[in-house]
């Protein structure tokens, strides 16, 4: 067995906020680091934001890149390979009561991995949340990581196993091409099936239309963009792939409640 240590060990940078029957943490790995053989006091569930790193287990290692949903069971003994990009990930600890178990119906018994664009668009919002000032920012954490894990619990009474391959290659091209103009029936096409079955089974597997998740990972996208650099908002909107910056701040408003603008002011770091 691994010892237990902390769920940030060799992290570059952390930090956390509890809430109410659960703890909520972003932090940040270098590149190439790797975590000896350990395990966690508790569960956890792991969702990569940005680079990439292994998960070396008994029996198995785990691909986890941007987007994989990661969760780890109490005494789960495994390691860690960051790759040459580092590692930003958002990590859940619920803290172990009967009643939250029971609900999530064996989700944390067990270890697996899966890629979910709405539980990783949840993970985004609960690391914007972590560094948010007002009062309300508790209660957002404390209701989006519920919702985070109904999201993977409902997810995992549905699956009954891995999301089909055509599927999965239709959700990467998404991912791949969310900022250029997407045809549904292109998409089909590629993935080798009709594009009403796409789109039925699509909305089925992930809990969104495509259209919504389009429009939501163009969003992410310019967030991100927004807080990072000084590029014109109307830029950055033309570059997510939208008609124009009023578009951008209709989506914007709708997910945030904040204009471009004020998005940028308030997610400075």
């Amino acid at each position: 067995m691994g010892t237990p240590v902390p769920v940030t060990m060799g992290s570059a940078g952390s930090w956390s906020r509890a809430v109410d029957g659960m703890l909520v943490t972003e932090a940040r790995f270098p590149a190439e680091v790797v975590l000896e053989r350990h395990t966690h006091e508790g569960p956890i569930v792991c969702v990569m934001l940005e680079g990439s790193f292994d998960h070396v287990g008994d029996r198995r290692t785990r691909d986890c890149t941007p987007g994989t949903v990661l969760i780890e069971p109490a005494g789960d003994p495994h390691g860690n390979r960051v790759r040459r990009a580092g590692a930003r990930v958002l990590l859940v600890e619920p803290e172990p009561r009967e009643d939250l178990l029971r609900t999530l119906g064996g989700l944390l018994e067990r270890g697996t991995h899966f890629a979910h664009p709405g539980i990783l668009a949840r993970a985004r919002a609960l690391s914007r949340e972590l560094v948010a000032r007002d009062d309300a920012a508790p209660l957002a954490l404390e209701a989006g990581a519920l919702e985070m894990l109904a999201v993977a619990a409902r997810l995992k009474g549905l699956r009954r196993g891995a999301e089909p391959a055509w599927l999965a290659r239709a959700r990467e091209m998404i991912e791949d091409r969310f900022r250029e103009p997407v045809r549904l029936a292109d998409l089909a096409r590629e993935a080798g099936v009709h594009p009403a079955h796409l789109s039925r089974v699509f909305r089925q597997h992930y809990q969104e239309p495509i259209a919504t998740c389009i429009r939501r990972l163009r969003t992410e996208w310019a967030a991100e963009r927004l807080a990072a650099s000084d590029e014109a908002i109307s830029a950055i909107a033309l570059a997510a792939g939208f008609a124009d910056q009023s578009h951008l701040t209709r989506e914007l408003r709708a997910r945030t409640g904040m204009t471009p603008a004020r998005y940028r002011r308030e997610h400075r770091r």
